[in-house]
């Protein structure tokens, strides 16, 4: 690439804020995305190589456009280590003006944070970031901000928002700040000089390259080069580019989709809903070869401008899985929503192509039913068979376009396509009596459908009291004190038990709230007196002891139960 085409210098990275004065994130480039850890590294890695004394360390590859009017530079890849940079600066900012250097703190801002124009009461900032997060780095980074109004903020943002994961940045920003301000010394003045240090350590010494080039559409094709050249971007990166590269006249409308897209699925789940839009549609694809796959088939600007709208349709489908409650669900039935409730709690990603297909191609009955053929298969295959997942995927990856191209055209023929993963009654009740869970929501789905199982064959269906409303029980406590000694030293690896479903129950929240490690024969009041038929079994003479025998006797008896529970498709 000749000169003209693109421009590369390397900058330390408070140098490069400095000297180019004003940056921006366009709109449809990704919101902040840096968790608390990822934070907490690039300080850790900073500060370790200033107390190092290392000349240099470098941040990475940043790729600019411009400059554009009024002589602001676009950032294509490389906001969010200029976005951390900021705050740290920000921080040692805070902490000088509490400390009284004001003078000092003037100079931050104005070098690295803010550009005071001429005629203007408030600085303007030198980075903006996109209509998500503009507002928050405006107020709560570039602009001077209370510690307790940050804690505010950050409790009023979404848990999941991209403002949430700013905020708690900037506040592990200031938390660090502090923490290496005091390390240095008991006197203020030396406090500031540990400051100083750091901030000329940013400015001349972390360093980044800096790609220039002349417009996005060079940008395109230069992201895709540096990739094939060991630059480690994200499928979701690559994609983007590649689409906005190829939009022709259409960008601002590819764009658009884009946000549109983002805005329902977020930064982080990127990568996976683009592997799972392609596996609903095309088969399974390892992640690898995704782009290269997507590359040659998305090639002109009809196609990308046809994609960009499905995936900005499809990603709404998509983020709405894990939320039953999600207004796309709103017309399908209360059964299909506590199957995808199901679905969470079990963790069976690999059928959510399927979800994907099914949705676009089957009606709300017909829904109902592959969503629970779904939920049979993960709990008689994955959970309970604890069959690999690798094989659960081909089979889905193999299922989910052709629901989607309409040859397979019904939850049975679904079933039957996915058949040969499961295991025969005998085998699944043989597993179950084994069976042993650590993860507590998991076990208390099991516990209650085995619960309404027992009820509906012996109380004729009585109510089940609400999920909220019962906890998590171990007869053998996970760490049992003095009252299990005797049953302890008869059976030293009873311990192994702990999570065995059999050792498991489910109880009234205010009658388990005590008990804890009692011994056995002072949990059987509160487990007499429980509603829940499985529960109140326990108080009942066929166990007298608690032991690896009762533990197996009871679990036997589930076992039964779950064929009703989880019972093959007919």
């Amino acid at each position: 690439m000749t000169a003209a085409y693109m421009e590369a210098r390397t900058y330390g990275v408070g140098q490069l804020i400095s000297e180019r004065r004003l940056f921006r994130v366009p709109d449809h480039q990704r919101d902040y995305a840096w968790t608390e850890d990822v934070v907490e590294q690039f300080l850790d890695d900073i500060i370790r190589a200033l107390g190092d004394g290392a000349p240099d360390y470098f941040l990475g590859l940043l790729v600019l456009v411009g400059p554009h009017e009024p002589a602001d530079w676009e950032i294509l890849d490389g906001q969010q280590r200029l976005a951390t940079a900021t705050m740290v600066y920000s921080a040692i900012r805070q902490w000088l003006l509490g400390a009284g250097f004001q003078k000092d703190a003037g100079h931050i801002q104005s070098q690295f944070i803010g550009v005071t124009e001429l005629g203007e009461t408030s600085d303007k900032p030198r980075l903006t970031l996109n209509i998500t997060n503009r507002k928050a780095f405006r107020d709560l980074v570039v602009n001077q901000c209370t510690d307790d109004l940050l804690d505010t903020q950050r409790l009023a943002a979404g848990r999941f928002s991209s403002d949430r994961r700013l905020i708690e940045a900037m506040q592990t920003c200031r938390r660090r700040i502090a923490e290496l301000a005091r390390a240095a010394g008991d006197e203020p003045s030396e406090q500031a000089k540990r400051l100083y240090q750091l901030a000329n350590y940013l400015r001349d010494s972390a360093k980044v390259v800096c790609v220039d080039v002349p417009s996005t559409a060079n940008a395109y094709v230069i992201f895709e080069s540096l990739n094939d050249r060991g630059l480690d971007l994200s499928v979701l990166d690559l994609v983007k580019n590649h689409m906005f590269g190829h939009a022709g006249g259409r960008l601002s409308e590819v764009q658009s989709d884009w946000t549109r897209m983002l805005t329902h699925i977020g930064d982080r789940q990127g990568d996976d809903f683009l592997k799972v839009f392609w596996t609903s549609r095309a088969g399974r694809i390892q992640r690898v070869r995704l782009f290269d796959e997507w590359r040659a088939k998305y090639d002109t600007e009809a196609t990308v401008v046809k994609l960009a709208e499905e995936l900005a349709d499809t990603a709404e489908e998509y983020s709405a899985i894990e939320v039953p409650s999600h207004e796309a669900w709103g017309e399908y039935t209360a059964a299909c929503r506590e199957y995808l409730a199901v679905l969470s709690v079990l963790g069976g990603r690999q059928v959510y192509p399927i979800i994907l297909a099914g949705k676009r191609a089957f009606d709300v009955q017909r829904m109902e039913k592959l969503l629970g053929h779904l939920v049979t298969l993960i709990v008689r295959y994955q959970i309970v068979g604890r069959g690999r997942t690798g094989a659960l995927e081909i089979h889905c990856a193999r299922v989910a376009p052709q629901v989607f191209n309409g040859s397979i055209n019904s939850p049975a023929k679904v079933w039957k396509a996915l058949a040969d993963l499961v295991s025969p009654d005998d085998v699944f009740k043989s597993d179950f009596f084994s069976f042993a869970e650590t993860k507590a929501p998991r076990a208390r789905y099991f516990l209650r459908q085995l619960e309404l199982v027992e009820r509906k064959r012996s109380k004729g269906g009585a109510e089940l009291a609400p999920a909220e409303s019962l906890t998590l029980e171990h007869v053998l406590p996970r760490n049992p004190s003095n009252n299990w000694k005797e049953e302890m030293r008869a059976d030293p690896d009873l311990r192994s038990f702990v999570n065995r479903l059999g050792n498991l129950c489910l109880i009234e929240e205010e009658r388990g709230r005590a008990l804890g490690s009692r011994a056995f024969e002072e949990k059987r009041g509160a487990y007499e007196g429980s509603a829940l038929a499985l529960t109140s079994e326990l108080a009942s003479k066929r166990f007298k002891r608690w032991n690896r025998e009762s533990i197996d006797r009871r679990q036997k008896a589930m076992a039964d139960l779950a064929l009703l529970a989880w019972p093959l498709p007919t």
